[in-house]
């Protein structure tokens, strides 16, 4: 049994990064001076063989899988197997970035996380920011997988927090470096692409942004018409969030699922709450998710 186990995850594995072989050409067409860095590539970490388990994390705007790395440390270290879900267009230049539309972000959510909860027997998904909006939609669009057993959302973006004038945005923005946009803005949740590099886009694709929009103002407003989303799930969420508007955050996982526990921070914690170079409750959060789990 344990044979087949391994047989049927190594299928599954090289499957998963079959998809991403093909995607990083497919960014070399656009910009061909691109470069995708091991610490920004999607990654399937093999656990122990004989658990049928796995963690599948979905990252933020401008990130990459590395960035939910922390919450994963004590999975790892009881054997499980842990995915890394690349958004299209992440990972790369702001060039790649902005050709992707949200509808492939979409379509490769449902194939990968397809892929994952039909290898596993239990599957556990965290999402961040857009990796939140983007499980989000897959679970009020699709019927949730027997094998995925909770749901975790840290920042989850559907509607942003503060107005922009779009054109304008545009405009001044789009492409400037990471460094001149936070020296320019202080914006709180620039800064944790200014530390941990590796892991971030280092200059603002702002048509990805703009898909990102459109698609958290999409779920936000949609009429859901069926039974909620029977999946335990978690909601974190901090006071000190300047890029998302968390009352919509949670006006919406309690439209759509049927049982929730929202874990509210009352103090300056950012956008990036499971980043420890920038939040002093990602441990905290990392605890929770884990205990949740067990």
């Amino acid at each position: 049994m344990h044979y087949d186990l391994q047989m049927q995850t190594k299928s599954a594995r090289l499957e998963f990064l079959k998809i991403y072989e093909d995607l990083y050409l497919e960014y070399k067409n656009i910009d061909i001076s691109q470069i995708v860095i091991k610490e920004k590539q999607a990654f399937w970490i093999e656990g122990d063989p004989k658990i049928s388990k796995a963690l599948f994390l979905a990252h933020g705007y401008m990130g990459s899988p590395s960035e939910m790395m922390f919450m994963a440390k004590p999975f790892i270290e009881t054997g499980w197997s842990i995915i890394g879900f690349l958004i299209p267009g992440h990972g790369s230049s702001s060039e790649v970035a902005n050709a992707f539309k949200n509808s492939r972000w979409q379509n490769e959510m449902a194939r990968q996380l397809q892929i994952v909860t039909d290898t596993f027997q239990e599957v556990r998904a965290i999402g961040f920011s857009t990796g939140g909006l983007l499980l989000h939609d897959y679970l009020i669009n699709h019927s949730t997988p027997k094998t995925l057993k909770s749901l975790h959302l840290i920042s989850p973006y559907f509607v942003q927090k503060l107005p922009t004038i779009d054109w304008a945005v545009k405009l001044i923005f789009n492409n400037m470096s990471v460094d001149t946009a936070y020296a320019l803005t202080h914006f709180p949740d620039l800064k944790v692409m200014t530390i941990d590099r590796n892991f971030y886009n280092q200059s603002l694709p702002i048509m990805a942004a703009k898909e990102i929009k459109e698609l958290g103002l999409e779920v936000f407003n949609k009429t859901f018409k069926g039974p909620k989303i029977q999946l335990p799930t978690q909601l974190f969420l901090s006071k000190g969030d300047w890029t998302v508007k968390t009352n919509a955050s949670k006006k919406v996982i309690a439209r759509d699922i049927e049982t929730h526990e929202l874990i509210w921070f009352k103090g300056h914690e950012p956008h990036h709450l499971m980043a420890p170079s920038v939040s002093k409750v990602a441990k905290e959060i990392q605890t929770s998710i884990f205990h949740f789990v067990k």
